[in-house]
């Protein structure tokens, strides 16, 4: 026995790691135990808050990513304590707002944050949009609820944008680890109400209700799943990704396309194949402006045949049916007796009057439902319509706006969305790197889900919608920058005798003269060198070489991929292809070599998309 012992005690001292691990797991469970015994049920939630501000603290990313997860499970704090009077999402939100102080913290006191991202034309619109917001928080007629409203918005934004597009600059790829993180948690919210919705004797009106508590009705279930349709059917194609992440990506697809039709969404289904009709002009490479030109000509035409398209609408008597697609489908453009429909005329109808009546500032951010009621129009009424107008918000992103925040509310909300469009677009069309098009097409199509979906619904004040939205936003605007720094001009010199520090470290690099040309900013480059019009890969360093204290002058070094050959004396053209990162100082020379590995397994992953 005292050898047995002895062995276990020699074990654990050889691993004290894991003895920690195993000592804390043990001692969290007894804690549990105990609390339970003693009937004091809310202690182990504290547990696990500590532990949560642990992650939050010392391992942001992985919180942030953990959050991701969880928002797909987060419910109303109303379905909890049905006294609250405010929409509180648990625990999401609070992980949000606690994401959004640490990293402003952290902004405040380290006083830097990168430049590209802050004047980057997306965030200039955000910023635009944010503080419209506030202005007319100022002046709305419900103080509480616009400024609640406001600081909603900002630990969207803050986190999911400014902090991840952090993430993103370090390694894009984080964009697949974010929305699979979301997926999945989807994808078991999607798997839970299927199976429940299935087995309803009552199939048709379940349809509308069964994704309670996680999504309050079908519309917003709809919206989030048509997202993820176009996100995990673009996944599976960027080759740079691990086999894992993509088949689990085709995996996923299986049941978000199933909850698709479930959630009997008439507006998901219409955003998806609004989507697929932009991904072939993009495919195709119809230009733009053409699709404009033909929207604007559809346009005129719908204005002059108005009366007689309204005359063949008003004989639409189709009613929406969860039991039957094709009849689904025809309620659409039922404005005579499709009670939903109705209800969002209704709606649009109180937006104009509050608008008319407040036109600058408007009634103040997130008061439309709380001020409607007077300004329904009784011809719109409906079994939906309530005299109180207790019914939600006004049924649109773009008109909301107009009679929460005024005309520059939702000129704002226009700004943002035709400005995220078109730099998605543009990436994709002009980056060299498959990555990089790809994901840019993997959030432009998500993001016209949306969009489109925004014309009959708004849910960009729930953490379930905006989180993924702001996300891909984010998404867009650092593959913009990234395509940016692959365009540098190209120059030529020859290669000299340098002191050979690179040698020495594994790194062996040719020192070039040069001659003719203009030299890019100091950093760490990807570059094709030629060599009498014969090209190689490389990795450019241009700078002082901070680590080495003893050498004071700007050198440009250039470390060919898998090439040995000796090119002293030679005359060389380079061209830049992309930006890697800026110089640093390294505390050692070991630290030093690790990352100038991690750069060339970057760069060979940047030649294989290239």
């Amino acid at each position: 026995m005292g050898s047995i012992l002895a062995k276990i005690r020699a074990y654990f001292a050889a691993n004290k790691y894991l003895s920690f691990v195993l000592l804390t797991c043990f001692a969290f469970i007894a804690v549990c135990v105990l609390f339970i015994y003693k009937e004091i049920l809310w202690a182990p939630y504290l547990v696990f808050g500590i532990m949560g501000v642990y992650i939050l603290v010392f391992h942001l990313e992985k919180f942030f990513y953990l959050t991701a997860f969880i928002i797909p499970f987060s419910v109303e704090l109303r379905e909890i304590m049905p006294g609250v009077s405010f929409g509180f999402s648990i625990p999401a939100e609070l992980m949000l707002a606690a994401m959004t102080v640490l990293f402003l913290l952290r902004i405040i006191l380290d006083n830097s944050y990168p430049l590209a991202i802050t004047k980057h034309k997306i965030s200039l619109a955000i910023f635009f949009y944010i503080f419209w917001i506030f202005l007319t928080s100022i002046t709305s007629t419900m103080l509480e609820v616009s400024f609640k409203f406001l600081a909603a918005k900002i630990w969207f934004i803050v986190p999911v944008y400014f902090l991840f597009a952090q993430y993103l600059k370090k390694d894009i790829r984080s964009a697949v680890t974010f929305f699979l993180c979301y997926a999945v948690g989807l994808a078991i919210v999607v798997c839970i109400t299927s199976y429940k919705h299935l087995g309803m004797a009552d199939f048709k009106h379940a349809a509308y209700w069964i994704m309670t508590p996680y999504y309050n009705d079908h519309t917003a279930y709809g919206a989030i799943i048509a997202f993820f349709t176009t996100i995990l059917a673009v996944i599976p194609f960027l080759k740079s990704l691990p086999k894992w992440q993509r088949w689990l990506s085709l995996a996923l697809l299986f049941p978000i396309l199933i909850g698709l039709y479930l959630s009997f969404s008439r507006a998901a289904w219409l955003s998806v194949i609004v989507a697929l009709g932009l991904c072939g002009i993009l495919l195709l490479k119809i230009k733009i402006k053409t699709v404009i030109i033909t929207l604007g000509v559809l346009f005129l035409l719908a204005f002059s045949f108005q009366s007689e398209i309204m005359y063949r609408l008003s004989k639409n008597t189709q009613d929406s049916s969860a039991g039957n697609f094709s009849e689904h489908i025809r309620s659409i453009t039922n404005i005579t007796s499709d009670d939903s429909n109705i209800e969002r005329l209704n709606r649009w109808s109180a937006v104009m009057k509050m608008y008319r009546e407040k036109p600058v500032f408007g009634w103040g951010p997130g008061t439309y439902q709380f001020n409607y009621a007077s300004y329904q129009n009784p011809a719109y009424r409906t079994i939906i319509t309530t005299n109180a107008g207790t019914g939600g918000n006004a049924h649109s992103e773009y008109l909301g706006p107009l009679s929460e925040s005024g005309l520059i509310g939702m000129l704002s909300v226009f700004i943002l969305v035709f400005t995220v469009i078109a730099v998605g677009i543009n990436t994709y069309r002009k980056a060299k790197r498959q990555e990089l098009r790809l994901l840019s097409l993997m959030c432009v199509l998500a993001l016209t889900t949306y969009y489109f979906h925004g014309i009959l619904n708004n849910f960009l004040d729930t953490d379930k919608l905006a989180i993924p939205v702001f996300g891909a936003m984010a998404v867009i605007t650092v593959c913009n920058i990234l395509m940016k720094q692959e365009k540098h001009s190209p120059f030529s010199g020859m290669v000299i005798h340098g002191l050979k520090m690179g040698r020495t470290m594994g790194f062996p690099t040719l020192n070039i003269s040069v001659s003719q040309g203009e030299i890019p900013k100091e950093g760490v480059y990807i570059v094709k060198a030629f060599f009498e019009e014969k090209p190689y890969f490389g990795i450019m360093s241009i700078g002082n070489r901070p680590t080495f204290a003893d050498v004071n002058n700007v050198t440009v070094e250039i470390h060919l991929l898998n090439v040995s050959d000796n090119f002293y004396d030679w005359q060389v053209n380079v061209i830049p292809l992309y930006f890697i990162r800026e110089n640093k100082k390294f505390d050692s020379i070991e630290e030093l070599k690790q990352q100038l590995q991690a750069d060339k397994d970057f760069a060979e992953r940047f030649i294989k998309q290239v």
